[in-house]
């Protein structure tokens, strides 16, 4: 696990650093998703290219085995023709083949090996992966809840402090300046003069209407 262990280290210094800086929280979910999308694409490669060279490594086994069996027939050819000297030589061969087939069979072992801790360990950082992609809008939701939360505090502080009582008699008074200011400008509207000649005016309107009937009245009929 000292693959899973290093990125997990990389992660938390990564998000350590975002906190400290005072980054959004948001951005620091979203930069730790991103660093494990690359980490993933980082040993998904790796696996990769330890498969690619496991299967080489057993292609190189199976071409000196047959080598090795070859030059094993060559002997026995040799010995049936009474060549010993030469069915010697093809023995000498096919035993360099066959060492070279198990040098190459051990380090398959060791590769194999370490495919299987490579596999363990892209199977867990998937796992977290997936779980933090999953729990991110629950993080997201608890952390503006708690950020509403306490913008609430601060402010219901600060009204303990400056005085609810205090507040609203401001209120009050900044509506009795607004209404006085409203009754006085009415008061200016209603002058003596204007009012004299605003009724002048409206019984002259009257006095035509009264005019206009009786001249209808008057009027002889057709």
């Amino acid at each position: 696990m000292e693959w899973l262990e290093r990125i997990s280290r990389v992660v938390r210094a990564q998000i350590n650093y975002l906190v400290q800086e005072n980054q959004d929280p948001e951005k620091i979910l979203e930069d730790a998703i991103s660093l494990m999308e690359q980490e993933l694409i980082t040993m998904r490669r790796a696996l990769a290219e330890a498969i690619a060279t496991y299967k080489q490594g057993q292609r190189q086994v199976s071409l000196n085995e047959r080598a090795g069996q070859k030059w094993y027939e060559r002997a026995q050819l040799a010995l049936d023709k009474g060549n010993e000297p030469l069915a010697r030589e093809a023995l000498v061969n096919r035993q360099s083949y066959q060492i070279q087939a198990h040098e190459i069979t051990t380090q398959l072992e060791q590769q194999r090996q370490i495919i299987d801790k490579v596999k363990q360990d892209l199977y867990e950082l998937e796992r977290k992966y997936n779980q933090t992609k999953t729990k991110k809008n629950i993080y997201l939701a608890r952390l503006r809840s708690a950020t509403a939360s306490q913008k609430m505090q601060e402010v219901m502080s600060n009204l303990n402090t400056t005085g609810s009582n205090n507040i609203f008699e401001q209120i009050e008074a900044r509506i009795l300046e607004l209404e006085a200011h409203s009754e006085l400008m009415n008061g200016m509207s209603s002058d003596p003069l204007e009012k004299q000649f605003t009724a002048l005016e409206g019984n002259h309107t009257v006095d035509n209407e009264l005019a206009n009937l009786k001249a209808k009245k008057l009027k002889p009929k057709q």
